[in-house]
Protein backbone atom coordinates (compact mmCIF):
# COMPACT_ATOMS: atom_id res chain seq x y z
CA UNK A 1 0.00 0.00 0.00
CA UNK A 2 1.77 3.28 -0.88
CA UNK A 3 2.11 6.10 1.77
CA UNK A 4 -0.48 8.14 -0.27
CA UNK A 5 -3.42 5.36 0.15
CA UNK A 6 -1.98 4.94 3.81
CA UNK A 7 -2.59 8.26 4.43
CA UNK A 8 -5.93 8.33 2.43
CA UNK A 9 -7.05 5.40 4.74
CA UNK A 10 -6.16 7.06 7.87
CA UNK A 11 -7.90 10.44 7.17
CA UNK A 12 -10.74 8.89 6.43
CA UNK A 13 -11.26 6.22 8.93
CA UNK A 14 -10.50 9.82 11.33
CA UNK A 15 -12.38 12.45 9.52
CA UNK A 16 -14.79 10.75 6.68
CA UNK A 17 -15.23 11.77 3.28
CA UNK A 18 -14.92 15.61 4.20
CA UNK A 19 -11.31 14.78 5.26
CA UNK A 20 -10.20 12.69 2.19
CA UNK A 21 -11.52 15.78 0.05
CA UNK A 22 -9.20 17.58 2.27
CA UNK A 23 -5.99 15.58 1.71
CA UNK A 24 -6.91 15.10 -1.68
CA UNK A 25 -6.90 18.98 -2.30
CA UNK A 26 -3.72 19.23 0.29
CA UNK A 27 -1.82 16.05 -1.87
CA UNK A 28 -2.75 17.98 -5.26
CA UNK A 29 -1.55 21.68 -4.57
CA UNK A 30 1.34 20.00 -2.50
CA UNK A 31 3.10 18.73 -6.03
CA UNK A 32 3.82 21.16 -7.37
CA UNK A 33 4.47 23.20 -3.82
CA UNK A 34 7.26 25.99 -3.31
CA UNK A 35 10.25 24.55 -1.74
CA UNK A 36 9.34 26.87 1.17
CA UNK A 37 6.12 25.25 1.22
CA UNK A 38 7.07 22.31 1.82
CA UNK A 39 9.69 23.16 4.65
CA UNK A 40 6.82 24.56 6.38
CA UNK A 41 4.55 21.04 6.12
CA UNK A 42 7.26 19.30 7.73
CA UNK A 43 8.21 21.69 10.63
CA UNK A 44 3.81 21.47 10.64
CA UNK A 45 4.98 17.64 10.91
CA UNK A 46 7.17 17.89 13.92
CA UNK A 47 4.71 19.60 16.19
CA UNK A 48 1.66 16.82 15.19
CA UNK A 49 4.17 14.40 16.40
CA UNK A 50 4.86 15.74 19.50
CA UNK A 51 1.28 16.23 19.85
CA UNK A 52 0.31 12.29 19.27
CA UNK A 53 3.31 11.25 21.79
CA UNK A 54 1.72 14.16 24.12
CA UNK A 55 -1.27 12.46 24.23
CA UNK A 56 0.25 8.54 24.39
CA UNK A 57 2.52 9.61 27.20
CA UNK A 58 -0.77 11.03 29.08
CA UNK A 59 -2.79 7.85 28.29
CA UNK A 60 0.17 5.98 29.54
CA UNK A 61 0.26 7.59 33.05
CA UNK A 62 -3.08 5.60 33.76
CA UNK A 63 -4.02 8.68 35.87
CA UNK A 64 -6.85 9.79 33.18
CA UNK A 65 -10.44 8.84 34.28
CA UNK A 66 -12.35 6.94 31.21
CA UNK A 67 -14.09 10.02 29.62
CA UNK A 68 -10.80 12.35 29.64
CA UNK A 69 -8.51 9.42 28.37
CA UNK A 70 -11.60 9.16 25.39
CA UNK A 71 -10.87 12.79 25.03
CA UNK A 72 -7.22 12.62 24.73
CA UNK A 73 -7.27 9.39 22.44
CA UNK A 74 -10.05 11.58 20.01
CA UNK A 75 -7.00 14.35 20.39
CA UNK A 76 -4.40 11.95 19.39
CA UNK A 77 -6.47 10.33 16.58
CA UNK A 78 -6.93 14.16 14.98
CA UNK A 79 -3.49 14.83 15.14
CA UNK A 80 -2.72 11.37 13.55
CA UNK A 81 -4.93 12.11 10.38
CA UNK A 82 -3.40 15.85 10.40
CA UNK A 83 0.37 13.72 10.25
CA UNK A 84 -0.70 11.30 7.39
CA UNK A 85 -2.31 14.51 5.30
CA UNK A 86 0.63 16.76 5.81
CA UNK A 87 3.25 13.27 4.97
CA UNK A 88 0.98 12.87 2.01
CA UNK A 89 1.40 16.21 0.66
CA UNK A 90 5.22 16.49 1.22
CA UNK A 91 5.61 13.14 -0.84
CA UNK A 92 3.87 14.24 -2.92
CA UNK A 93 5.52 17.59 -3.14
CA UNK A 94 8.67 15.70 -4.23
CA UNK A 95 9.95 15.94 -0.11
CA UNK A 96 10.53 13.51 2.76
CA UNK A 97 8.57 13.88 5.43
CA UNK A 98 10.56 14.50 8.63
CA UNK A 99 10.48 11.94 11.32
CA UNK A 100 11.53 14.76 13.61
CA UNK A 101 9.06 15.18 16.48
CA UNK A 102 9.02 18.47 18.06
CA UNK A 103 10.51 19.44 21.64
CA UNK A 104 7.82 20.35 24.26
CA UNK A 105 8.52 20.90 27.96
CA UNK A 106 6.86 18.42 29.98
CA UNK A 107 5.59 19.34 33.64
CA UNK A 108 5.11 17.01 36.35
CA UNK A 109 2.02 14.55 35.26
CA UNK A 110 1.01 13.67 38.82
CA UNK A 111 -2.82 14.20 38.16
CA UNK A 112 -5.63 13.91 35.75
CA UNK A 113 -5.47 18.26 35.70
CA UNK A 114 -2.03 18.47 35.43
CA UNK A 115 -2.15 16.33 32.21
CA UNK A 116 -5.44 18.57 31.10
CA UNK A 117 -3.09 21.42 31.45
CA UNK A 118 -0.37 19.91 29.99
CA UNK A 119 -2.48 18.91 27.02
CA UNK A 120 -4.15 22.52 26.77
CA UNK A 121 -0.68 24.03 26.82
CA UNK A 122 0.37 21.98 23.77
CA UNK A 123 -2.81 22.39 21.52
CA UNK A 124 -2.45 26.36 22.15
CA UNK A 125 1.16 25.74 21.32
CA UNK A 126 -0.25 24.28 18.15
CA UNK A 127 -2.67 26.66 17.62
CA UNK A 128 -0.61 30.03 17.85
CA UNK A 129 1.56 27.99 15.35
CA UNK A 130 -0.79 26.46 12.76
CA UNK A 131 -1.70 30.60 12.90
CA UNK A 132 2.02 31.70 12.53
CA UNK A 133 2.80 29.62 9.60
CA UNK A 134 -0.50 30.86 7.04
CA UNK A 135 1.25 33.79 5.86
CA UNK A 136 4.12 32.04 5.16
CA UNK A 137 2.50 29.93 2.52
CA UNK A 138 2.77 30.82 -1.35
CA UNK A 139 0.11 28.53 -2.03
CA UNK A 140 -2.90 29.70 -0.50
CA UNK A 141 -4.57 26.81 -0.67
CA UNK A 142 -1.89 25.11 1.59
CA UNK A 143 -2.38 28.06 4.17
CA UNK A 144 -6.20 27.32 4.15
CA UNK A 145 -5.74 23.72 4.67
CA UNK A 146 -3.51 25.00 7.52
CA UNK A 147 -6.13 27.31 8.93
CA UNK A 148 -8.48 24.29 8.82
CA UNK A 149 -5.83 22.68 10.68
CA UNK A 150 -6.04 25.58 13.35
CA UNK A 151 -9.24 25.41 13.67
CA UNK A 152 -9.35 21.87 15.11
CA UNK A 153 -6.62 22.85 17.64
CA UNK A 154 -8.55 25.62 18.92
CA UNK A 155 -11.25 23.33 19.65
CA UNK A 156 -9.12 21.03 21.48
CA UNK A 157 -7.89 23.79 23.36
CA UNK A 158 -11.69 25.52 24.20
CA UNK A 159 -12.81 21.45 25.24
CA UNK A 160 -9.47 20.98 27.63
CA UNK A 161 -10.63 24.29 28.86
CA UNK A 162 -13.49 23.39 29.43
CA UNK A 163 -12.79 20.18 31.34
CA UNK A 164 -10.36 22.41 33.64
CA UNK A 165 -13.54 24.61 34.25
CA UNK A 166 -11.37 27.63 33.03
CA UNK A 167 -13.41 30.28 31.27
CA UNK A 168 -13.13 31.69 28.71
CA UNK A 169 -10.22 29.28 26.62
CA UNK A 170 -8.87 32.39 25.21
CA UNK A 171 -8.99 34.98 27.70
CA UNK A 172 -8.24 38.08 25.28
CA UNK A 173 -10.34 36.87 22.68
CA UNK A 174 -7.86 35.98 20.44
CA UNK A 175 -5.28 33.16 19.59
CA UNK A 176 -1.53 34.28 20.36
Amino acid sequence: MSSFTRARFIVASALGAGGVVLLDRLVARAASADPGDLQTLNAAIELERAGIKAYDDAAATKLLSPNVLALALLFRRDHQAHLAALAAAVQSGGGTPTATVAKIHYPQLASENDILAFAKVVEEKAASTYLSVIPDFKDRQLAGVAASILGVETIHVGMLAQALGAFPPYPAGFVK
